[in-house]
Parts: C-alpha cells; structure tokens; sequence
C-alpha cells in the first residue's frame, strides 16, 4: 500500500483561506504588502492620487500609473522584492498611482470618456503643480493601459505626455483571447444581462469568469504550492498574489458597457471611433516615445491585443520599444524571475535622457 506523506504544517490553512476567501488585514500585514510608502496628494469621487517619492527628490519627470479597473492597485506594489512601485521609487523616479477605490451607484454614467479626459486630466494638473513639470511620463496596466492610450492618441491631451510605457495593455481587442469569444454579439446580450443592476455592476457578476480563463493553472495552484511549500519566499508570494486576485471590485455600469460593447463588440479604439473629450482617437494616432511590454503567456489579453501599438506613428518614427517577457498577466511584475528583466526595461526607459 502505497504511503500517504503528512502535509507540511500549515498547508491545510492556507488551502482553506484561499478557498473561503477569508483572508485579514492581519495576513497583509504578516507579508508586508503594499511596502512602498506613499502619500495620498489629491482625492475626488472614488479615487485618489497617490505619491511615490524618492528620498532627495527625482531628475526625472514624474510618472503617473494608471491601474486597472477590474483588480485592486496593489498589484504594483505587491511585497519587498516583488514591487514595481518599489523598483521604480529605487530608480530614482517620482511616481505617482491613481487608486480607484470603489464606485458606487452616483458614478454609474461615469464611462471611459469621462476616467480619461476627466479624472486622468485632473490627475496630471495635479502631478504638474505638486512637481512643477510641463509634462509627464504616463503609464497603465491591464485596462489602465488602455486609458494611458486613449489620453496618448487625443491630439489636445497627448501634450502633457512626454513618454508612454504600457503593460500587459489591450489595444486591439478583437479576437484577443476568450474573453474575446465570450463576450462576441451573437452570444453576449450585455445590456439585457446588466439591466437588473443598478449604477454599479457588482464584482461576482463578471470575476467569476475569470477562473475559467486558465484552468489549467486554476486547478494546478494548489498543487504548485503543496511541492514549493518549502521553498524560501515561495509561500509569501503564492499567497500575496492569492490575497489581490481574491481582493475584487465592482464596475461603474457605463464603464462596463463600454468594455464590452465599445472595446470588445465593436473594437472602436483600433478602429479609429471612440469619443474622447468629443473627438475620435486611433490607438494608430500615438506618437510620442512607447514602451509596451506584453506577457507572452497572458491568459487574459493575447499578445494580439498589445501587438497593434506596432501600427501607431510611435512605431513607424521609430519611438516604439515592444518587448514580449514568457510570463503571465500578473508574473510579469510580480513573480520570479521574470518581473527582474521587466523592471530593468521599465526603469531603463522611463530614466532614459531623451
């Protein structure tokens, strides 16, 4: 008869932490998450402005980092070691995080037009007078990306842009993955599916899609952590990842229809049709310096949905630096030993002298 090995001391918790999602604050604390002090600087509605600052000040312009909709911020900022803010902050650059916060119903009508070319805006005149820059280097992850692009492809709007780096971000979103599918005219109804709510499309309605993205690894995690469980760091980062995946956020509703309608229905960025502060913008219409780093391994965007910033003016006047790191959507910042080659590409462009 085969012979049943004892699980390690301590698995059985963690397991049933992260199937019950009964995560604490003092488990955040335990791991020292979000260890990047920052300072809140600037709030409005739902969301606040955070700074980042290096000690003695920075000589490079400020970066603002725009983060996604759909998962807490803390993604960039996860624990020591595995940090881009820390990494950032390290490199000497002032860096500045917009923390989206909850909405709630009275932001209902709040769409993309309105988080870029009215909140985003509000940000960087804010990132001006506290730094007293003319311009600022602007960044995005995930669906943060995609506004980063927006506010980049507007001709008025792109002048307080002096770079842009881009992360894992969908700019293309037709045939882009499963989501993609899913969500496609002929199968999705999203207004009839939305009707019930509203102002706010609650978090449960669409992360509970999310699992099925990956299966593979959905179902492997477990086991993954039961064979590294004495691995030095290891549990602490399996963990911390587990905390921000577990930690969602619902959808201001007009938002959401127009991630699946504008962007994934009818793919109007790429297409050259979405409305920004009254005029059409192109992801094609970005011209100043870019870097796009894209995950190969990306279960959430294919590479094809970063890979069309490759027909942008940025591209062809040759200000365009694309780099695929073989990681996934999330381990392209934060794991080992990917997110040490993406730090070194991120830092190196946004301190590069011109």
């Amino acid at each position: 008869m085969k012979e049943v090995k004892e699980l390690p001391e301590g698995y059985r918790e963690m397991l049933s932490k992260s199937v019950m999602k009964k995560y604490t604050e003092a488990d955040r604390k335990r791991l020292g998450m979000e260890p990047t002090a920052k300072t809140g600087v600037f709030s409005q509605a739902s969301w606040t402005l955070y700074r980042c600052q290096p000690v003695g000040g920075s000589k490079y312009l400020p970066v603002l980092m725009i983060p996604s909709l759909i998962n807490r911020n803390y993604i960039m900022d996860l624990i020591p070691g595995h940090s881009l803010m820390e990494s950032m902050k390290n490199a000497g650059l002032d860096v500045f995080l917009i923390d989206w916060g909850t909405p709630d119903a009275g932001m209902g009508n709040c769409g993309y037009d309105h988080y870029v070319s009215k909140w985003v805006k509000r940000a960087i005149r804010q990132i001006k007078k506290l730094t007293g820059a003319s311009q600022v280097q602007l960044a995005g992850q995930c669906l943060g990306g995609l506004m980063a692009a927006l506010y980049a492809a507007h001709p008025e709007l792109k002048k307080d842009v002096a770079r842009l780096f881009l992360l894992t971000a969908p700019v293309d979103l037709e045939d882009s993955g499963l989501l993609a599918q899913w969500t496609s005219v002929e199968g999705f109804d999203v207004e009839k599916l939305t009707a019930p709510f509203q102002g706010i499309v609650p978090a449960e309605f669409f992360h509970a899609s999310f699992p099925l993205l990956d299966v593979k690894n959905q179902l492997g995690k477990y086991r993954r952590l039961l064979e590294n469980f004495e691995m030095p760091g290891f549990k602490e980062i399996w963990e911390s990842l587990d905390i921000w995946a577990s930690d969602n956020v619902c959808f201001a509703k007009r938002a959401f229809l127009e991630l699946i309608k504008d962007f994934y229905q009818e793919n109007r960025f790429y297409r050259g049709n979405f409305i920004i502060d009254g005029t059409p913008v192109s992801v094609k219409d970005i011209d100043v310096p870019t870097l796009s780093l894209v995950a190969r391994d990306d279960h959430v965007f294919n590479e094809r949905a970063a890979r069309a910033i490759q027909e942008a003016k940025c591209a062809y006047n040759g200000r365009l630096d694309y780099h695929i790191i073989p990681a996934g959507h999330v381990s392209v910042i934060a794991a080992h030993p990917a997110r040490i080659e993406s730090y070194r590409i991120i830092n190196e462009f946004l301190t590069r002298k011109n």
